[in-house]
């Protein structure tokens, strides 16, 4: 009787505690605050929540025009609840011209421990008048607000969460019946690839996007930068990507002074683009993938020289 007990006890501890683990996920809801008629010049928001654990970094591409809709103002905070960080991001816009456009979709970067995930909010449609509202008129919730929730809206997950919970439990009682001592935690499986093969793949996948032919060069060089930092953050264990360039450089000190000088350079010229608004052509633009590309595929060779001489 006490053994049965004992069994459980322990059964509802871990179910307590896989729970949370088996039901979490990243989600990104917005909210779109305008009046009923939107007028050249007249501001609206869009409200983004992103909801990630509390070790998770939130990065936007930081666009500030997006053509016809400029980006005025953009205020952030964040909140912890139960293990959950919400990730709260308000942006003011002002329209420039007038007809009936498309708002294009805004992306974040989510970085973990060991992965990289692009959440995208909508595209919307927005019909702007030419008639100039009252200076006293105050933008109010007029309309409803607009909601979308990009996960947990399939009823199959929490059919396929019990399914888990039920196989745990099995699997849990035929181990407590064999052995008396306690269950061990599984360990935690990580992506332990070389962080060069890591940066190529999320390389390969930007250059399919074909940025430069789209001619959307602020995002381009947002992208290869946050590559290169994530890339020197798993290989040199630094925090990169939080960093400015000068803290990089200050603390990049596993690197000879070529590479150094090389890394350094490649993030300036990245800087003036995305921060300064320089304006590079296109052939800057595909030496700065080119480089990043070579200077990756190095390791690759470095690596197999190793192995080779293990050999």
């Amino acid at each position: 009787m006490r053994n049965l007990n004992l069994k459980i006890k322990i059964i509802a501890l871990l179910i307590i505690i896989l729970i949370p683990l088996l039901v979490f996920s990243a989600e990104l809801d917005y909210q779109l605050e305008k009046p009923q008629k939107l007028f050249v010049g007249t501001p609206f928001k869009l409200h983004v929540n992103i909801s990630s654990a509390v070790s998770d970094s939130i990065f936007s591409t930081q666009q500030d025009t997006l053509d016809i809709f400029i980006l005025k103002d953009i205020q952030s905070s964040e909140e912890i609840d139960d293990k959950i960080k919400s990730t709260f991001i308000d942006l003011t816009y002002q329209p420039f011209d007038t007809g009936e456009f498309t708002f294009p979709e805004l992306e974040f970067a989510l970085k973990t421990a060991d992965s990289l995930e692009i959440l995208k909010t909508k595209e919307f449609i927005l019909n702007i008048s030419s008639v100039i509202t009252d200076s006293t008129e105050v933008i109010k919730d007029i309309a409803a607000p607009l909601a979308v929730h990009f996960k947990f809206l399939d009823y199959f997950i929490p059919i396929l969460i019990i399914f888990f919970i039920v196989l745990i439990i099995k699997y849990l009682i035929k181990l407590i019946s064999k052995s008396k001592s306690k269950a061990k935690d599984e360990p935690v499986i990580y992506d332990d690839r070389p962080a060069y093969i890591i940066a190529l793949e999320l390389l390969n996948k930007l250059i399919k996007k074909d940025l430069l032919g789209k001619g959307d060069y602020l995002n381009y060089y947002f992208r290869i930068s946050f590559i290169l930092r994530f890339f020197i953050e798993l290989q040199y264990k630094i925090n990169a990507v939080e960093m400015t360039t000068s803290e990089i450089r200050d603390n990049l000190n596993n690197t000879d002074f070529t590479e150094k000088s090389e890394i350094l350079k490649f993030l300036r010229h990245a800087d003036m683009v995305k921060f300064a608004k320089a304006v590079p052509d296109s052939i800057e633009s595909v030496d700065a993938i080119n480089w990043l590309e070579n200077y990756l595929i190095t390791f690759e060779k470095v690596d197999k020289v190793v192995e080779s001489n293990n050999a």
